[in-house]
């Protein structure tokens, strides 16, 4: 009798088996037979219908409701198999299943979704049914009968309904969700938003990356009858700013986050029918701050000015420096702000370079700011007493930045006169030069600071890095100008001759100038061992993406890095050239010779490094008896 209660034991296990019955409940089909099996040893009697109907009785309260669930309904087909030698079909309604109770439209939806994920394992294919078809049911339980009627506040309550379950049960609601919605999107039954949901949802803070008050979305939905990109325009963008950080190598904690604030953008925006355009950024941008912390809110508005910046029809510039500040341009008087604006426009057509138009811009609203606030409402009334009080009220560090403020400020007065805005023509006199010309010491570093730099680029001083080594050396050893050694290019060394050729960015007079072995030295070590591969011409680039040229401030750091306890006030990264022109002219180098070092087209710039040369200052002196001047005691008499 065992050979024959093993075969109808194998039977079951092969019809459950062609049923696609998950494994665990094939592994209570395997407990249930054991346990009988054990009990008809036990009492040594043969399996019968009574007898199995005695075992089922005896273990009811052993064992939880599932588990007797599924040894009932493995005693029935054992049954089945041992009276008419095959499973009836009476034990098996599909209308009672949880698929079964689906309505048409689900249940079709629910077998190509089976279908289409028919190639994972068999646990996660029956689990995927079974969080599928809950899904659907509950769905139906809410009126809704169609994957059409699917809504985001649909979706949102079923997330939600997950939240009082085991972190286990959690995620696999989470991940089934996820995978059912990809599917419908895939299927042309749902919008793209929705596959962004449950990942979302997930974040902290549930949703709050849609938190923005009603009156200001329905603000911005009126304002964008005429403006205002589709959502298939803002994925192309965002695709290509994506492919753009790609191409210069930045790092996949970059690339997350940019997918990670898009998606968000987007789902905000499909969510409340907006469509895309920077005013729309800025909005968002400021309805989730309170839930971003400082850092990673900079890097939202980054993506987001990414963004703004190809609407505008420009391309990605990855390396732009984003203000976090009100501009004193966006605090301009509505009253002046045409006359500006025409005044710009001008400058801008007459070629001006953008850092110009800038200073222009800044000058010109921070003119006006200040004669607004003394009451000034419009240039018709604007007076001589008007542009003295503004004169005499305008703080500068120096009279040359004041001189450079009132310059611009002197052109917009004359414009404003010659347009006929203002009734008199000869505003501008009213704005004086507040400075003249003037002879400055040279600053150069000292002995000591020149031995510690020594020191350093002999030593292998990980306080400073190669490419700080190279760049203080350039300039120390060559004398070349910041500008000229971050614009520097592989191109511009010549390695067999030991010579670099640059075109000067301040006067562009080219140079050939003899490149020291120390020099030449610290570029190749840099190259070599600490430069990043990347297709810039440029020799010195960023260390993290994008890897493109360094910028001006990188010199200086590198200045500061070797000599963290050097503070004089107004000397730079300039210091080096000041320094090695200075200990040419200590060497007896011929003026000439030190002008064309320095890539000076004539002598004049050259003497004032003559200032602190001790031992031609000597030859300089005056005789005091010569001035009528006498010494007595140590004190001197006229």
């Amino acid at each position: 009798m065992n050979d024959d209660f093993n075969q109808l034991t194998e039977a079951v296990m092969d019809h459950i088996t062609a049923q696609k019955r998950t494994k665990a409940t094939k592994e209570a089909y395997h407990r249930c037979f054991y346990s009988l099996t054990t009990y008809l040893d036990r009492k040594g009697v043969i399996y019968t219908q009574e007898e199995a109907s005695l075992w089922l009785s005896s273990i009811e309260n052993q064992v939880n409701q599932t588990d007797f669930s599924l040894f009932k309904a493995a005693v029935n087909k054992l049954n089945d198999i041992y009276l008419y030698g095959e499973i009836r079909k009476g034990h098996y309604d599909s209308s009672k299943t949880i698929v079964g109770k689906l309505c048409p439209g689900f249940k079709r939806i629910h077998s190509q979704f089976i279908d289409h994920i028919s190639e994972l394992a068999e646990d996660t294919v029956s689990t995927h049914s079974w969080q599928c078809a809950s899904i659907f049911l509950r769905f139906q339980d809410k009126g809704i009968h169609s994957v059409t009627e699917i809504t985001y506040g649909i979706l949102l309550d079923e997330f939600i309904s997950s939240a009082g379950k085991t972190y286990y049960a959690k995620c696999m609601h989470h991940t089934s969700l996820r995978r059912l919605l990809q599917f419908l999107y895939e299927s042309g039954l749902a919008p793209y938003g929705f596959t962004l949901l449950v990942d979302a949802m997930t974040m902290r803070s549930g949703s709050f990356w849609n938190r923005m008050p009603e009156e200001k979305i329905c603000e911005l939905r009126s304002s964008q009858e005429a403006t205002g990109s589709s959502l298939d325009v803002f994925l192309k963008m965002r695709e290509a700013l994506y492919l753009e950080h790609c191409q210069e190598k930045y790092s996949n904690t970059v690339l997350r986050g940019i997918t990670r604030i898009t998606n968000l953008f987007y789902l905000f925006m499909d969510m409340n029918q907006l469509s895309y355009s920077p005013a729309v950024g800025d909005a968002w941008l400021d309805s989730v701050e309170p839930f971003l912390e400082s850092l990673e809110h900079k890097h939202f508005r980054r993506i987001l000015c990414l963004l703004a910046q190809r609407y505008k029809n420009k391309s990605f510039c990855l390396n732009s420096s984003f203000v976090f500040r009100e501009t004193a341009y966006k605090r301009l008087p509505d009253w002046c702000r045409p006359e500006v604006d025409c005044f710009l426009r001008i400058k801008n057509g007459e070629g001006w370079a953008s850092s110009t138009i800038r200073m222009y811009k800044h000058s010109i609203c921070r003119f006006c700011i200040c004669i607004d606030a003394m009451g000034v409402k419009s240039f018709k009334t604007l007076s001589v007493w008007d542009i003295k009080q503004f004169n005499l009220h305008d703080r500068h560090n120096t009279p040359e930045g004041k001189n450079a403020y009132n310059s611009r400020i002197r052109k917009f007065l004359q414009f404003l006169g010659e347009s006929h805005i203002s009734d008199n023509p000869f505003l501008f006199l009213a704005l004086p030069c507040v400075s003249s010309a003037r002879e400055a010491l040279v600053i150069t570093l000292t002995e000591e600071e020149q031995v510690s730099l020594h020191r350093i680029f002999q030593e292998d001083d990980a306080s400073v890095c190669l490419r700080e080594k190279a760049m203080l050396q350039l300039g120390l050893y060559m004398g070349i100008r910041q500008s000229d050694i971050i614009g520097l290019t592989i191109d511009d060394i010549d390695w067999d001759n030991a010579l670099i050729r640059i075109s000067q960015d301040k006067t562009d007079y080219e140079v050939i100038l003899p490149m020291p072995t120390p020099v030449a030295n610290a570029l190749f070590r840099y190259i070599m061992q600490e430069r990043p591969e990347a297709d810039s011409r440029s020799i010195f680039i960023r260390k993290r993406a994008p890897f493109k040229q360094v910028g001006r401030g990188a010199c200086y750091h590198a200045l500061d890095a070797a000599l963290p306890e050097r503070d004089v006030p107004g000397s730079g990264f300039h210091v080096t050239r000041k320094t090695y022109a200075t200990n040419l002219l200590r060497n007896d180098v011929p003026v000439q010779h030190v002008a064309e070092a320095l890539g000076h087209q004539g002598l004049g710039a050259v003497h004032k490094y003559l200032s602190l040369e001790e031992k031609r200052m000597r030859l300089c002196g005056l005789s005091l008896h010569d001035r009528v001047l006498s010494i007595e005691g140590g004190l001197c008499h006229v």
